[in-house]
């Protein structure tokens, strides 16, 4: 499956994360490999953000890392203050609408 840029992106930001766990965690690829079973190749996939590794393999990694749900917060969309309220506002008059015609 070929996957577009933007899942690109969101795997190397996990990719990077997984990585950066690692080392405060200070453990060298091969000691995350055995953990996992897996080879020394696939943690460096998972740390690049290869889109061929398994998904069985980046949540033993999270769960190894004590990451928890780390890709929760990578696809946390900011909340644009004004659209919320106008979206507020539209759902308000919305009711108001269906209020009336009863």
């Amino acid at each position: 499956m070929l996957m577009n840029e933007k899942h690109e992106n969101f795997l190397r930001q996990l990719g990077k994360l997984y990585r950066r766990l690692r080392i405060e965690h200070q453990l060298r690829q091969r000691d995350v490999a055995a953990r996992l079973g897996v080879s020394v190749d696939t943690v460096r996939a998972v740390e690049r953000g290869s889109g061929s590794v398994a998904i069985e393999t980046w949540l033993d990694l999270a769960e190894l890392l004590g990451a928890g749900r780390p890709w929760e917060q990578l696809l946390q969309v900011p909340v644009d203050p004004f659209a919320e309220y106008d979206r507020k506002q539209q759902e308000e008059a919305w009711l108001e609408k269906a209020r009336v015609r009863r």
